[in-house]
């Protein structure tokens, strides 16, 4: 065979350089546009798992974003091409699997050619015709990424080039054939609900010639400076830094792990212990990225003044079924599913306790260690938890027959002894009581002179301890918009609990926040009454709280997710409700045993 000359070499080099170069059009009327500026989805053909959100955005005030793995929309158009261009915005929010960003199909539906973003970020091209995969060296960045794709069909002769933020993905360029069927429509996102990811969508365009756009990758904010704790006590660090140029938030760090985000340059962490030592740093973000941390600053609370404390934190209704549609793989939605949010608040606790419907919906073996376990769970050793109704459910992950066999299986000794659910210990000088309120599945019920009634009748009697918390899952009195305010079943418990002296009880079911004044058990106001919370806040979901709260209710509130926080001490206690997130609802005091 003769070999071709370099100069001929050169020339042949140079066609399929033009080939590929793309031409642009400037001021022509593209084939479609959408910056989801309406609002809504209207723009599209079909769609599935996909909103406008009004965060992140790349310009204007809305993106598209996959509320599920499987999210995507679709654009149908009038016209076929052979040759189409089409330029995204898209900013990776959260991703473990590669997934499909945007493809261009046929007009029956058939996948031409398509665009991936590996798990790496790198780029991959996938030919639909040859069934191939092309996978790039280049990685998309942090933050905003502008990428175009360019398909011509024409058989042996057909192209696919990529762009990223302007400049060619020259590793992914191909003259393989993508068949002979004009393009007919594109489509953004994955309909693969295995594909774990999270992705928005912004400025999308299409158009039969070189759309333009690219320059240099945006930027993260630089690392903040002048971090400084501006007040320390034994419950609570207070912090402060100067702003970041450019930066929309901050995360905040204690001991190397995130704690919370927020848009202020000043925090306050109340999830201290006294006595304890503690490293907080600080970085700053944008929608391209994340700075690196501040230097670690090392702050030692002091001990509390007056003697030994103990910190108990509660809440109940927490972690959502690993298949329910907002678990989003334990990082939840903004309004649901939110345990591991909720469980970063029991960071300092001495004692937690769950308060029932800890793991939803049946509380499975496998539900708890895919979903509690990977927040609360954390917790466990230190946990005294109580059982509830959806411990009992059949709906759900890994259910088995109707009871509490995961709850049992999971908690072990720590659910209580003989399969019962009610035990009572006792610690920092104060008595707990864990009462079993699912009176249609614990032996004998809850009425006077069943066998629970009888052992808490004698707990009580052999009890010497100053201060007592009862805590069970159905409350006795609850301000709930659905009627049903006042359990009868369990009044037998506080007609036993009441006379001796117990300080407080503790329930959960409803998903809200409510604290009473001290109350007999018939409802009125007995200055040597017990105070009952509600805490149905760990995460679940939240509402249900009615317009007109019962008469001895002090302060409630459904819109944010929280734990009571209990300080006690011998002879009284502080309390206060910490809220998960950016909520500024407040709830706090101090009283003494009877």
């Amino acid at each position: 065979m003769a070999r071709m000359s370099i100069s001929k070499l050169a020339v042949v080099a140079a066609v399929v350089v033009a080939s590929l170069a793309p031409i642009s059009r400037a001021g022509a009327t593209p084939v479609f546009s959408d910056g989801f500026e309406s609002g809504d989805l209207s723009a599209w053909t079909t769609t599935g798992g996909f909103e406008t959100r009004t965060t992140p955005v790349h310009t204007g005030s809305y993106s598209g974003v996959n509320t599920t793995n499987d999210g995507w929309v679709s654009k149908e158009f009038s016209t076929q091409y052979t040759e189409l261009y089409a330029r995204v915005w898209l900013n990776v929010l959260s991703q473990q699997d590669t997934f499909r960003m945007l493809k261009f199909q046929t007009s029956a539906g058939a996948n031409i050619m398509g665009l991936f973003i590996k798990d790496g970020g790198q780029l991959r091209a996938r030919n639909y015709a040859t069934a191939t995969n092309t996978t790039s060296a280049t990685a998309i960045h942090p933050g905003w990424n502008d990428l175009q794709v360019r398909a011509k069909v024409s058989g042996t002769s057909s192209v696919v080039q990529v762009w990223l933020d302007g400049q060619e993905v020259t590793d992914l360029s191909s003259t393989a054939t993508l068949g002979t069927t004009a393009i007919s429509g594109i489509e953004l996102g994955n309909r693969l609900a295995a594909r774990v990811h999270q992705a928005a969508y912004d400025d999308i365009q299409t158009d039969t010639a070189f759309i333009g756009g690219g320059g240099p990758p945006p930027t993260a904010p630089p690392t903040p400076t002048g971090l400084q704790a501006t007040a320390v006590s034994s419950t609570s660090v207070s912090l402060a830094w100067n702003p970041s140029t450019g930066a929309t938030g901050y995360t905040v760090y204690r001991n190397g792990s995130p704690l919370q985000t927020t848009t202020a340059t000043t925090f306050v962490d109340n999830t201290v212990s006294p006595d304890t030592s503690y490293g907080y740093a600080v970085d700053a973000f944008n929608g391209n990225g994340n700075s690196p941390p501040t230097g670690t600053l090392g702050v030692t609370t002091p001990p509390t003044s007056g003697g030994g404390t103990a910190i108990i934190r509660a809440a109940g209704d927490i972690a959502c079924d690993p298949a329910d549609a907002s678990f989003n793989n334990g990082n939840g939605t903004s309004s649901k599913c939110r345990q591991k949010y909720t469980a970063q608040l029991l960071s300092g606790a001495d004692r937690v306790l769950p308060l029932g419907d800890t793991q939803y919906d049946c509380g499975g073996y496998q539900a708890f260690l895919q979903s509690y376990d990977q927040s609360w769970g954390a917790y466990k050793s230190i946990s005294y938890p109580i059982v509830a109704d959806e411990e009992h459910d059949t709906a759900g992950t890994d259910c088995g027959a109707p009871g509490a066999d995961g709850y049992a299986a999971y908690f072990g000794s720590q659910a209580g002894p003989n399969g019962l659910f009610y035990y009572s210990w006792d610690f920092a000088g104060w008595h707990f009581i864990a009462l079993n309120s699912e009176c249609k599945d614990v032996p004998g019920g809850c009425a006077e002179g069943s066998p629970q009634n009888d052992w808490l009748e004698q707990d009580l009697a052999a009890n010497s301890a100053a201060c007592t918390i009862a805590y069970l899952h159905e409350p006795r009195f609850r301000s709930k918009n659905n009627g049903g305010q006042i359990g009868p079943d369990m009044l037998p418990f506080w007609q036993d609990l009441h006379p001796a002296g117990v300080e407080m009880i503790l329930g959960g079911d409803s998903h809200f926040y409510e604290r009473f004044r001290p109350q007999d058990p018939q409802g009125n106001y007995d200055p040597n009454g017990m105070v009952q919370w509600v805490v149905g806040t760990g995460g679940k979901s939240r509402g249900g709280l009615s317009g007109s709260r019962l008469p001895n209710s002090v302060t409630a509130t459904a819109s944010t997710f929280g734990v009571l926080e209990l300080t006690l001490r011998s002879g009284s206690y502080d309390w206060r409700f910490i809220p998960e997130g950016s909520s500024s609802y407040q709830d706090s005091g101090t009283a003494s045993c009877h």
